[in-house]
């Protein structure tokens, strides 16, 4: 059975908030060593919304050269000011990445006229791949699938979704809605949780932060899809299901992945952007408890 598990891979940062590209190489080498499907950068694991726009651009470069083609590379490049999402799109995109990925707008709530004419204007200027990035938590509400489906037919350069959502029933509907009357757009979860789910409803899997921490359990499910073994499938699930317990070790959840990423020797410190707090001794006390529940060290 076709099943992708993508990577939105958390940013490396140094004491002085400076980016640390060699523990971020050391990532993205894990990442497509242990074979996940694609990586995505600055998407909501990675702080872009701290970033400056020049870090941003930096980071994006960074990416693009490392990845290399090695596997997909989508870019977050949500932004408040439409013209800079187009502007940084279009960087990335001439740069290399394979795809670029856009949130609706926040602090205020729009409708789905006004987010049709929003993916409408941006898919018209960006000359490459979009992906539609829905986070109702975040955001404060929920991108209709109609809505998808209109763009999609309006726009073949939109050609996927992230549904963050802890439930399927949002994602289901735009599988029904968007998947029945064009197979190839994809649709992917955002919660490691739901990659089964998703995979079984008709979708294409799932890009989870977990990923950044377990990628070699994550493509061990990936695979059981693709030998359709039962068994390994219920094992991934069951294994990720108890994993779920690091994003409520504290909120935001963010220090908890970067933390568990520097316990397992994949970064040099977990240092996040401000207002991010950092791990505590407690919070590592809990991360080690739950991967060495799952025998990772």
């Amino acid at each position: 059975m076709k099943a992708a598990y993508l990577c939105p891979a958390i940013t490396m940062f140094h004491e002085d908030g400076s980016l640390d590209l060699e523990s971020q190489a050391r990532l993205f080498d894990r990442l497509i060593e242990t074979g996940v499907d694609g990586i995505l950068v600055e998407g909501s694991s990675s702080e872009f919304f701290a970033m400056p726009m020049e870090q941003r651009r930096e980071m994006a470069k960074f990416a693009i050269e490392t990845v290399a083609g090695r596997v997909k590379l989508i870019i977050g490049t949500s932004h408040m000011v439409a013209d800079e999402i187009v502007a940084f799109s279009n960087f990335c995109l001439e740069a290399g990445a394979d795809a670029v990925m856009v949130l609706p707008p926040y602090y205020f709530h729009f409708g789905a006229e006004a987010l049709l004419q929003y993916y409408d204007r941006l898919a018209k200027r960006i000359r490459g791949n979009i992906y539609i990035y829905n986070f109702p938590d975040n955001t404060g509400y929920t991108i209709p699938a109609e809505t998808v489906l209109q763009l999609a037919r309006l726009h073949p350069n939109i050609v996927g979704m992230k549904d963050t959502i802890p439930g399927m029933d949002h994602t289901r509907e735009l599988i029904k809605t968007v998947k029945s009357q064009i197979p190839a757009f994809e649709i992917y979860s955002g919660f490691d949780d739901n990659f089964a789910h998703n995979v079984l409803a008709g979708g294409d899997g799932c890009i989870g932060a977990l990923s950044n921490v377990v990628p070699e359990i994550c493509t061990a499910w990936v695979q059981a899809f693709r030998k359709d073994d039962l068994e390994g499938i219920a094992r991934g699930q069951q294994s990720i299901d108890r994993l779920m317990d690091l994003y409520s070790v504290r909120s935001p959840f963010l220090p908890v992945i970067k933390e568990a990423c520097r316990l397992r020797g994949i970064a040099a410190t977990s240092v996040g952007t401000f207002p991010m707090p950092n791990a505590t001794v407690e919070d590592d006390a809990r991360i080690l408890e739950l991967l060495g529940r799952e025998g990772i060290r």
